[in-house]
């Protein structure tokens, strides 16, 4: 077994920090410098004798009377170094403190190693018996050389011990004013459970003094005050004190000699909990209120979705009203134009049949051709076979726009049935046209797809608020595109806009109720909520895909159910 030289050697800056350090931590700075290269040569030179002497002999030197104090090789650079402290004025007690931190620093220089556990312990024992005779014979050459310095000396350690003493007393008495000062009550309990500390808020609350407390058994102390503690407990307690109507937390905090060590006693803290559990009482108060106000809430938003459906229900009967305008009118323009027709039909017929019953001469029959033809009587004829089919026309495209209006407008029918996609598309863009006509060309791409068995009038709701969406979303004028395929057992209705496009910091908040972008009282933010609800109720997905400034394009995929 040999030293690890090299440990010492590469460790030389470790060493000095560790004893300057402690040097300076225990005031040992105002005798000596502060600087590594003060004490630089000194490390050294006990390095230098502490290796020499282990390859002497690696056995730990022995501490026989004939040893003790010897001045050999082992004890000749510490019996120099002292002689040199105290011609400097040093202390004893300061150089032995000195030494003191020397072997800390070698012996944990050792121990962090990582060597062999039988290795370490040689060389601990070694080091220790090094340093024990390196004292005992510094001690011995300090006496023989001056008794009056050794009488001084110890007169300055003990005046340091003294001061030392005295700041530990002040010390003391500092912190047992800090802690009769706590609100909480803290209690020092040895393993029998007698009490050895408290302090002043404790000796308060039990109304006896310090004397008559201690040695007492704290249970028994805090049964009497109307506080009932389980001797045996181990983790906080909550206790309630009938007599004043407050609560309690007492909380045990094992004291150890060391982790895992045997338990040298307990120290109790008792704290006055009663105004949080009264702040948790009304926090529980107010979650009631809360949740009341929620209710409240979900039933306010139930009517917003209510008259959100009667708005958008209102904004497409005016749009339908408009719609319906514009037959109305070549309706009445047709009978209008019929109505201007018929007096002159009825004076050629009058003239015609004057002509037969006066059994009209030919000059007579050329007088009713003429009128005839400037009454343009064949061509009137003519007109009023498409003056009619225009007007049967126009009066079909009424019944048809009413009947789509009667249909969009049940949302809330709960009749789950087969249907067809495309037709509620059909309706639903022929409600919206008038939405869309002044912001958008509509191309319509609608491809063959099955019947699925579903809720229609809430698919038009769901294809209504994308389309209006996707029309708002065009500042000026852009193209709205609607497409509908079969893919993977599902019905595919997608709805895209060239409009403005949709931020990347909102895409993820466009399904959130409440949620718009759009100015106060332009929108209330459930559109997409509903569309989102109406989607998942199918068992379906709605999915958005957008790029600011280039458009938005909304894909809902509705399985395919088959009715059985």
């Amino acid at each position: 077994m040999t030293l690890p030289t090299d440990l010492i050697v590469r460790n030389e800056d470790r060493l000095l920090g560790q004893v300057l350090s402690l040097a300076e931590a225990n005031g040992y700075l105002r005798f000596v410098p502060g600087t590594p290269e003060a004490w630089r040569g000194t490390l050294r030179g006990l390095s230098g004798s502490l290796l020499q002497a282990f390859r002497s002999d690696p056995s730990p030197p022995s501490l026989t009377v004939d040893d003790v104090g010897r001045d050999d090789g082992l004890c000749a650079f510490g019996v120099v170094e002292a002689r040199k402290r105290r011609c400097e004025g040093m202390p004893l007690g300061i150089f032995l403190g000195l030494v003191k931190f020397f072997r800390q620093a070698y012996l944990d220089l050792v121990r962090s190693a990582g060597l062999p556990r039988e290795e370490e312990e040689g060389h601990l024992r070694y080091i220790e018996r090094f340093f024990d005779r390196n004292e005992v014979a510094v001690c011995v050459s300090w006496n023989s050389e001056t008794v009056s310095g050794q009488v001084a000396d110890l007169q300055q350690e003990h005046d340091e011990l003294s001061r030392v003493c005295s700041l530990a007393s002040t010390a003391w008495m500092e912190w047992e004013e800090t802690v009769d000062r706590v609100d909480d009550m803290l209690f020092l309990a040895d393993p029998d459970r007698r009490i050895r500390r408290c302090n002043r808020t404790f000796r308060d609350f039990i109304g006896r003094s310090y004397a008559e407390i201690l040695g007492q058994p704290f249970d028994r102390l805090l049964s009497e005050a109307g506080v009932a503690v389980d001797p045996s407990f181990e983790r906080p307690v909550e206790c309630f004190r009938e007599r004043t109507g407050r609560w309690f937390v007492v909380s045990p905090y094992p004291l150890e000699e060391a982790p895992g060590a045997k338990t040298r006693g307990t120290i109790v803290t008792i704290h006055d909990s009663t105004d949080r559990k009264r702040a948790a009482e009304e926090l529980t108060q107010k979650n009631l209120r809360l949740n009341e106000a929620l209710a409240a809430l979900k039933r306010g938003q139930a009517k917003l979705l209510h008259q959100e459906k009667m708005a958008s229900i209102g904004q497409l009967a005016a749009g339908v009203a408009h719609e319906i305008n514009n037959p109305i009118g070549f309706i009445n323009s047709n009978l209008s134009t019929l109505g201007k027709y018929l007096p002159r039909i009825e004076r050629f017929l009058a003239l015609q049949s004057e002509c037969i019953a006066a059994g009209a001469p030919p000059g007579k029959v050329e007088s009713v051709r003429h009128q005839q033809a400037s009454l343009k009587i064949d061509y009137i004829m003519k007109d009023l076979e498409d003056l009619v089919r225009e007007s049967l026309e126009g009066a079909e495209r009424v019944r048809s726009i009413v009947e789509d209006l009667k249909s969009f407008s049940r949302v809330d029918e709960t009749e789950c049935r087969q249907a067809d996609l495309n037709e509620c598309l059909r309706s639903t863009i022929n409600i919206v046209r008038n939405e869309i006509k002044h912001k958008a060309t509509l191309k319509k791409e609608l491809g063959e797809i099955p019947r699925t068995r579903c809720y229609p009038q809430q698919l038009n709701q769901v294809f209504m608020n994308l389309l209006v969406n996707a029309a708002h979303a065009i500042e000026d004028r852009g193209v709205i595109t609607v497409r509908s395929w079969e893919e993977d057992g599902n019905v595919c209705v997608s709805v895209a806009d060239t409009g403005q496009g949709i931020p990347e910091a909102n895409l993820g908040r466009i399904f959130e109720p409440f949620f718009t972008t759009k100015e106060v009282g332009k929108g209330t933010g459930l559109g997409l909520s509903i569309t989102y609800d109406i989607v998942k109720k199918h068992n379906g997905e709605i999915t958005v895909r957008s790029e600011p400034g280039k458009g938005t394009e909304v894909i809902v995929r509705i399985p395919v159910v088959v009715e059985v």
